[in-house]
């Protein structure tokens, strides 16, 4: 998406429906889609857009409720290098398939 989003806000924009439509059954089909195909590189936002709707479906978000507080405090300490070590130690608390 950064390589071929040639305008900043990429990830604030919304593609085209057909196109991210398209890309979201092409990953339900159990394909890789080639994300190097013309129709998605003239379109990149849709790409942007469907990985934005992934996460946001998610039944349990990536970062998990369950952790929510500990990542806030983390982000808030003002040390940039005390905030890293924090974040990574708060990151190990994940469970396994967030982690991966």
């Amino acid at each position: 998406v950064e390589q071929h989003g040639v305008v900043d806000g990429i990830y604030r924009l919304s593609g085209v429906s057909s196109n991210i439509q398209r890309l979201r059954q092409e990953f339900d089909g159990d394909r890789c889609p080639d994300l190097q195909r013309d129709i998605y590189l003239q379109d990149i936002h849709c790409v942007s857009s469907l990985c934005k709707a992934y996460f946001r479906e998610l039944p349990n978000p990536l970062l998990t409720y369950q952790l929510y507080d500990k990542f806030a405090d983390a982000v808030a300490i003002q040390m940039e290098e005390a905030r890293l070590v924090k974040i990574k130690e708060v990151l190990k608390e994940l469970p396994v398939p967030h982690y991966r």
